[in-house]
């Protein structure tokens, strides 16, 4: 279950912003990539990305929504040398 979560991006638009309907979505509920690709609907709801000379609106929006999908399958891969963990300094 996803007891906490902070997602952000920059290059989506003028400034860095959270992607807080995401982070709702995805609050609460089992990490499934159901769960996930549920959420990944919501950046409709926080971003319209810019599109200018390094990258389309649509390019952008993609690559944020794979990011997510990545960042899942690299969790939930035991295979996957990558381990997320609470930050306790934090």
């Amino acid at each position: 279950t996803v007891a906490e979560v902070r997602i952000a991006y920059g290059g989506m638009a003028a400034t860095p912003k959270r992607a807080s309907s995401v982070e709702k979505a995805l609050l609460g509920k089992p990490w499934t990539e159901q769960a996930v690709e549920a959420a990944m609907a919501e950046y409709a709801r926080d971003f319209t990305p810019l599109t200018d000379m390094r990258a389309s609106a649509e390019y952008r929006a993609l690559a944020a929504r794979n990011l997510l999908l990545r960042f899942f399958a690299e969790t939930t891969d035991t295979r996957a040398p990558f381990q997320v963990s609470r930050n306790e300094a934090a």
